[in-house]
């Protein structure tokens, strides 16, 4: 069997990403296989690109790309697997999405368009990309929204794309009104209130603007939104909240590491992201039994009750119909969260490695 040698810029230790990596690693202990990186995955794992790290990303990212090329050159008997966008490869995984889409959603003004296509990382991901696609026998996507992309936008075959949706930790039992009163010891005032929450880091993509004013739409306010999640303008979001006259309901907590808590004692997962290929935040909230409140630009919303899916992150009107209906029918609401959590029963790691090791099989 061919050594594998998977591909990864570097090594972010609590990244999505990373993990996935360490568990295909793990299974594959009968198997000799390494990572090409400049983090380091374990010393004897580490095929190691040192790369200065004076250096700004995108050059350091470029240093990277040509040491892999020559490593490739130099062992072209190993199966190449990977997580990073490079020219050559056997197996990619498209879990970052396709930067050409990204782009495309992101420019949304001449100002942005001209400040993005001057970004080095930009242009380098641009050229990189249809090469890649083109290059890669196998591409492994997490939504269906993804493969759909790369058929429309590159022409790639559907045969080389295999859609496996993340995995994530399925929690063994789930108590909403004990997680509720423990929460509630923290947050006296989110008493007899229900519980709407969002995750994830990057406001301006992951869509709070919207939120909020999807909330503040809202007649009555006896609900109270969680926010969790780095933001470098976090100030802007919170003065965007006072003049909508809903500060008082919401909760900026920055970023945290007991996220598990508050899916379990939150009712609905308010998130109308511009992009995502499959958030796993969503998928995790779900599984927690929050009701699903997202865009079909975030692929994981293929797995929810459509009534409940936005075109588009600026359907505020509808998202803000939406929330009504769920908040004023305690019965409906938890129909819909006990489907959500349905939806996402299968997507355990070990399915989701399981799914992953047929597909190298197919290149042994």
């Amino acid at each position: 069997m061919k050594e594998i040698v998977f591909i990864r810029f570097k090594n972010t230790k609590i990244g999505g990403a990373e993990k996935y990596l360490m568990r295909l690693i793990n299974a594959l202990k009968s198997q000799k296989s390494q990572v090409f990186s400049t983090g380091d995955y374990g010393i004897d794992l580490t095929i190691a690109a040192k790369i200065p790290r004076f250096l700004p990303s995108f050059l350091r990212f470029l240093l990277f790309l040509f040491a892999y090329e020559n490593f490739r050159k130099k062992n072209p008997n190993c199966l190449y697997f990977s997580l990073e966008r490079v020219l050559h490869c056997d197996i990619y995984r498209a879990g970052d999405g396709i930067h050409q889409q990204w782009l495309s959603i992101k420019n949304d003004t001449l100002f942005k368009k001209f400040k993005n296509y001057f970004n080095p990382i930009n242009l380098i991901y641009t050229y990189i990309e249809p090469k890649l696609f083109q290059n890669a026998k196998i591409i492994i996507a997490n939504s269906q929204m993804i493969q759909n992309s790369l058929i429309d936008t590159f022409n790639i075959p559907k045969e080389k794309i295999y859609v496996i949706y993340n995995g994530i930790p399925i929690p063994q039992s789930t108590n909403k009104q004990a997680a509720k009163a423990s929460l509630i010891k923290n947050f006296p005032f989110l008493a007899n209130k229900p519980l709407i929450l969002f995750v994830g880091s990057g406001y301006e993509r992951k869509g709070v603007k919207q939120a909020l004013l999807m909330l503040a739409a809202i007649p009555h306010k006896n609900w109270h939104f969680l926010i969790i999640g780095k933001e470098k303008k976090m100030t802007l979001y919170q003065k965007l909240s006072k003049s909508l006259k809903i500060a008082q309901n919401v909760l900026f907590l920055g970023p945290r590491d007991d996220t598990p808590s508050f899916y379990e004692a939150s009712d609905i997962f308010l998130f109308p992201t511009i992009y995502e290929p499959c958030s796993n935040a969503t998928l995790e909230a779900a599984s927690y039994q929050n009701a699903i409140i997202t865009t079909k630009q975030n692929g994981a919303s293929e797995l929810f009750l459509q009534d409940y899916i936005l075109d588009n992150p600026n359907q505020i009107a509808k998202g803000s119909e939406i929330l009504q209906t769920l908040l004023n029918n305690p019965n409906l609401l938890k129909t819909t969260q006990q489907k959500c959590a349905d939806s996402t029963a299968h997507l355990t790691p070990q399915n989701n490695l399981q799914q992953t090791l047929k597909v190298l099989e197919t290149l042994q």
